[in-house]
């Protein structure tokens, strides 16, 4: 018989884990890793304001004609030359892209434990929380791995002669970094979670309730 079982405490886990995905996600995505100086023009009497970034794979720069553009620097993938494309970031992207991989896939099995409740005689949620933990610690080796791509001459470009590998120069941190590390450090908030979460789902109230027959248990 199937049943389908849904905690309160899985219910977290699974909405705290979707939301450490999506971090995750926004953050490789938008080129706001590093930021420049600010940039103010004054041209024909109208005056124009933009700071110039760059992200894990992409960034936005002024072109000519007073456009501003954001795009791709990673025009070949992994394969374009690392003078354009620092090796470090090629590594922290590879790590960063596995994990938030990894945690789509636990989402995915999140949803899948309200009807599956075991794997080969293991807990899909104990499974998903262990696994999430792996890729908490590939988040982390991509984040500990883009600052030494600071020296490079793409990042001197932006930041100066000063920048050095874990040192920003005359750059400022942008936003998106910090909503990655505040992703992954969601990620290990719900492999702990994970556990309390796979605890209620197999407790005696939701036991109680498949003896008398129910196939649909919702407990807070």
């Amino acid at each position: 018989m199937c049943y389908v079982i849904i905690t309160g405490r899985s219910l977290a886990w699974l909405l705290l884990s979707l939301v450490a995905f999506m971090l995750i996600l926004t953050g490789i995505m938008t080129p706001k890793w590093l930021l420049g100086q600010p940039v103010v023009l004054n041209e024909k009497n109208v005056t124009k304001f933009y700071v110039p970034s760059v992200g894990i794979y992409n960034r936005c720069i002024r072109m000519r004609h007073d456009r501003y553009n954001c795009a791709p620097f990673s025009l070949y993938g992994l394969a374009t030359d690392s003078e354009v494309y620092p090796k470090p970031w090629k590594a922290a992207l590879f790590f960063l892209s596995l994990c938030a991989a990894i945690q789509f896939a636990t989402v995915l099995a999140g949803v899948m434990a309200c009807c599956v409740q075991s794997v080969f005689k293991k807990s899909v949620i104990s499974l998903a929380g262990a696994t999430q933990a792996l890729g908490g610690f590939f988040g982390v080796l991509g984040l500990l791995l883009y600052p030494w791509g600071w020296g490079s001459s793409r990042v001197k470009r932006l930041c100066g002669e000063y920048s050095e590998p874990y040192i920003p120069g005359e750059c400022s941190i942008g936003w998106a970094l910090f909503v990655t590390a505040t992703g992954i450090a969601q990620i290990f908030l719900a492999s702990a979670l994970s556990k309390m979460a796979d605890k209620a789902a197999n407790s005696d109230k939701v036991q109680f309730q498949m003896d008398e027959g129910n196939q649909l248990i919702c407990i807070a």
